[in-house]
């Protein structure tokens, strides 16, 4: 099983807010037994903190897959009061996390230009991004990251199997990636053939 290292921000300002998706992990760990640890952060200190632990190759080799639950904007995500650009998070992770997949639950982050991602794929060396370009109900994306996880975890990550979830997640799920304008991208240069754009 695929490991899910998830690093959650509060939604809606302090340690009173209930709203998490840990119940969504934990019912991934319960039904289809995937291992995954969840934090909590509210200052670009505690973030930091975390993705250099999970940059670690103890920790990423087991939880290959980083889930970045925050509020978001067009190639960003908010970390209380501040925000972590695309580019600033790619240099926090670097090129030590090959073969990866990062999912950003975040609204609107990566709805920017297709090179942008290309570029902090091919310089940290992530398998494949996931993400969601609009802003999206909260409930509604949080029912969708369990089919997500699901289909996640039914093929190995490499250039084979992603290209394969990718597949199941659009012929499973096609009307919720169309509403969501939910966007799936792989790294071609580092594990991929040259192929047709869709």
């Amino acid at each position: 099983m695929k490991g899910v290292f998830c690093i959650e921000g509060f939604w809606y300002g302090d340690h009173r807010d209930k709203t998490t998706v840990f119940p969504i992990l934990d019912l991934a760990n319960r039904y289809y037994n995937v291992p995954f640890i969840h934090h909590r952060c509210g200052t670009m200190e505690e973030f930091v903190f975390s993705i250099k632990r999970w940059q670690t190759k103890s920790f990423h080799k087991k939880y290959p897959l980083l889930y970045l639950a925050f509020h978001g904007e067009e190639g960003k995500i908010v970390i209380g009061k501040e925000e972590v650009t695309l580019e600033q998070l790619q240099e926090m992770i670097g090129e030590k996390c090959e073969g990866t997949v990062i999912y950003f639950g975040s609204c609107e982050t990566l709805n920017i230009d297709r090179r942008r991602l290309i570029s902090f794929m091919n310089k940290t060396k992530t398998l494949a991004l996931l993400g969601y370009k609009k802003e999206v109900d909260w409930l509604v994306s949080a029912s969708f990251d369990i089919m997500l996880l699901y289909h996640l975890q039914q093929h190995p990550f490499d250039s084979k199997g992603i290209e394969k979830i990718f597949d199941e997640i659009l012929s499973g799920s096609k009307k919720q990636v169309r509403d969501l304008e939910f966007r799936m991208l792989s790294n071609e240069r580092w594990h991929f053939p040259r192929r047709r754009s869709k």
